[in-house]
């Protein structure tokens, strides 16, 4: 028995990879149905979601890797319906939209990871609160990536349960539990299962929908010591060892909570899926994997990796295992990962309102050997291309952090983007590598080995078309858009805004994936939409990284109020919140929380009297003494603490 390892909520015992290999499914040839027992036929069943992180196509034994031991995925999917051609998109935030609201990524206002752009749209309907709103006890774990300040946050959008874990640590991590401090002792993926397990057994009489979303195997690349010498002694490197190892626990842990279901007596009522977010990145921030190496953990030898639109970049396993009700076989059937929405709910008999408007087709009925078109698949670049008319534009015109201000989304040209369409047997690219346009026979060429836009040029002229169309329907729905700040939300005292998440920046600042930067002169100005839930008087707070603070003086103001200070104080103490204290970018050296960087301080900017009608709030840059060096002038977060019984 391996140690136990614990969380600060129960204690759960750990099973070895030898323990519960007696618990490998068996595979059944035979032909798929779909079809309720009556023991079943009137109780919902549950859902059990579980996504990985940034694991390739090829990060499987079942799927051709002989370098790597993944016994318990195997088992899942050789006892499930295997998606032989299940795609999505190529990088984290933009899959994860597509999953949870069964719609393009870029409907749902994320276009990119960071920079405030990882926020879907508070109007999109979760497929949590259509499960919960239909009687199903719903719970998530792991990374959210979704949006991280209040009304965007998992415990608002329809989870009764959920554990926020901040990126990407790894071991004794930290996070929120529905808004609670939460920290967990020992590796973090085997305390993500662990909650899992606990809501499982919590919730085993009534239905459920958990949704376990693992941080692994994303780098930086770090797993338990037992897993990662199993691979040393193969003769591994140790950059590739600490990744497998990394898989070799997701495995062993996927294992624990089919072990789970099955002694729970769950198997025949609970729908199990597993997929990844994304295809699988070349390196960790400390490593990378030689060529060989690369080449040794693609076996399938598919082009590209994440962030790209090449199948290695969106390219996915996905298995659907439900009891007796399906049997094992192999779908070639084009599939996407908005799809799994709809045919989840239908699978579950809920009912779906039309006005949700999703792009995923209910794939369900292929379980009745019907009938089901391929989906056609859009794939886009987390950042989109355009002119801002300023310095800050690169050769290729990618601003991955730039405000997506009107004036910046007019100069989005179709030609311009980083964009792919799947349409049957073909596949048209526009905008990868250097190349303006391609296109591939994708069944018989999977590999993208062989450009035939000169031979068949009707075919792509006749998918950019389309490809066009619909970029431009995409422009002109609510895309390309900044979050909007909740201030007291549900009455809630504390309120953070993310500095990187404005609606608009002044000529000289430069908007990072973390913080703003570049504060050097007088009436330097971010803008932050907001909306007041609840008004009041409110302390603010400026976390920030600059050098020689003192020499600066801020304001924050609406249109109807303004506090400021004359210059910035360090107000002592390091209380900076569990997500700023949490994240990784924030530490000098990723993998130790305990190096959070001292330079990072807070100060104080005094109170502000926020009304419901305030909808835009300003942080200007008052006066700056001396000379300064604006690149080392960072301001993270703004914080806004309620006074309570005015």
């Amino acid at each position: 028995m391996k140690p136990k390892r614990n969380i600060m909520l129960n204690d759960y015992n750990f099973m070895t990879r030898k323990e519960y290999l007696y618990f490998l499914f068996p595979f059944i040839s035979s032909l798929l149905c779909f079809s309720c027992s009556t023991e079943t036929e009137n109780k919902p069943p549950n859902v059990i979601l579980i996504q990985v992180d940034d694991l390739g196509f090829d990060d499987l034994s079942l799927h051709g890797n002989s370098m790597i031991e993944t016994p318990n995925i195997d088992a899942l999917g050789e006892a499930s319906v295997q998606f032989d051609n299940f795609y999505l998109q190529s990088v984290c935030a933009p899959s994860r939209a597509a999953l949870l609201t069964g719609r393009n990524f870029l409907k749902t206002g994320v276009t990119s990871v960071h920079g405030g752009r990882d926020y879907m749209n508070l109007d999109e309907t979760l497929i949590s609160q259509v499960f919960q709103s239909n009687g199903y006890k719903t719970g998530m774990w792991g990374k959210w990536h979704s949006g991280k300040t209040d009304g965007y946050l998992p415990w608002d959008r329809g989870f009764d349960e959920a554990y926020y874990s901040c990126l990407y640590n790894y071991f004794d991590n930290t996070g929120l539990l529905n808004g609670q401090e939460v920290n967990t002792n020992g590796y973090t993926t085997d305390a993500l299962t662990d909650m899992a397990i606990s809501f499982i057994k919590s919730n085993k009489e009534q239905p459920f929908f958990a949704y376990i979303s693992h941080l692994a195997p994303h780098n930086p690349w770090r797993a338990p010591q037992e897993n990662v010498d199993k691979y040393l002694a193969k003769g591994l490197s140790e950059p590739m060892s600490l990744l497998y190892g990394m898989i070799d626990n997701l495995d062993e842990n996927i294992g624990r909570v089919m072990q789970t279901v099955e002694e729970q007596g769950l198997t025949e009522n609970t729908i199990i899926v597993f997929l990844s977010d994304n295809g699988p990145w070349t390196k960790s921030y400390r490593f990378g994997l030689t060529e060989e190496e690369w080449k040794l953990r693609n076996p399938s030898a598919f082009r590209g990796y994440k962030g790209t639109n090449w199948e290695n970049g969106v390219k996915s396993p996905l298995f659907i295992k439900f009891g007796k009700q399906l049997t094992s076989t192999h779908i070639d059937r084009v599939t996407k990962i908005e799809d799994l929405f709809p045919s989840l709910v239908a699978m579950c008999h809920l009912p779906l309102p039309d006005s949700l408007q999703l792009d995923g087709i209910d794939f369900s009925p292929i379980f009745d050997k019907k009938e089901v078109p391929d989906s056609e698949l859009v794939f886009a670049s987390h950042s989109p291309k355009g002119n801002i008319g300023t310095d800050k534009a690169d050769k290729n015109m990618s601003t991955p952090s730039e405000p997506l201000t009107p004036q910046f989304k007019e100069s989005f040209i179709f030609e311009n983007q980083g964009l792919a369409y799947r349409k049957g047997e073909w596949k048209f690219i526009q905008n990868q590598d250097q190349s303006k346009k391609e296109l591939y026979h994708v069944i018989s060429d999977p590999r993208e080995t062989k450009n035939l836009i000169a031979e068949q040029p009707e075919i792509a002229k006749s998918l950019e078309k389309e490809l066009e169309k619909w970029y431009d329907d995409v422009l002109a729905s609510k895309s390309y858009n900044m979050p909007v700040f909740q201030i007291g939300f549900k009455g809630r005292t504390s309120t953070q805004i993310y500095t990187c998440g404005p609606s608009e920046i002044s000529q000289n600042l430069k908007n990072n994936n973390h913080n703003i930067e570049n504060w050097s002169a007088k009436d330097d100005q971010a803008t932050y939409d907001i909306k007041v839930h609840t008004e009041g008087t409110y302390n603010i707070f400026l976390v920030h990284e600059i050098e020689d603070f003192q020499d600066y003086s801020f304001s924050l103001s609406t249109n109807n109020a303004s506090t400021s200070v004359t210059r910035l104080e360090d107000n002592g103490g390091n209380d900076f919140g569990t997500l700023i204290e949490g994240e990784s970018a924030y530490w000098e050296n990723f993998d130790l929380k305990s190096t959070f960087r001292k330079t990072i301080k807070r100060s104080n900017l005094g109170s502000l009297q926020l009304k419901k009608n305030d909808s835009k709030i300003y942080l200007t840059l008052n006066e700056v003494t001396g000379t300064k060096n604006p690149k080392n002038t960072k301001i993270i977060a703004i914080q806004l603490e309620r006074v309570k019984d005015e």
